[in-house]
């Protein structure tokens, strides 16, 4: 439930960003339509900004479960580990875990921007 309300907060975060940045620029891709710009050529440098940003999160989160393994969960699994209870969390889990952030953080973000642009920036 926390995860979903965390989602939902991502998705608004990242629209409210998209338009913002729209709206700051708005000058410059009114220039770029006139001169004959396709929409999909002003929309992209929108959209990747929201993967750079999405990317940096995830970097951010990774550096953050790093630590959280080094500095915590070694020391308070260790007993469920020794009696088998639990399995060691490796480094090849937190990659695992990275590339799976990763892979959502980017659909997220490129999904969002580009309906929140579709719906913001209209012919």
């Amino acid at each position: 439930m926390i995860a979903l309300i965390q989602a939902v907060g991502a998705v608004l975060l990242i629209a409210n960003m998209v338009q913002v940045a729209a709206y700051t620029r708005r000058t410059e891709v009114g220039i770029m339509r006139l001169v004959g710009a396709t929409r999909w050529y002003t929309q992209l440098p929108f959209l990747l900004e929201a993967v750079i940003a999405a990317l940096a999160g995830v970097a951010l989160a990774v550096i953050g479960l790093i630590i959280a393994r080094v500095t915590i969960l070694n020391g308070a699994l260790q007993q469920f580990i020794q009696a088998n209870l639990v399995a060691p969390i490796t480094y090849g889990d937190v990659f695992l875990a990275a590339i799976q952030m990763a892979a959502l953080g980017i659909l997220l973000a490129g999904v969002t921007a580009y309906v929140t642009l579709r719906l913001y920036v209209r012919r």
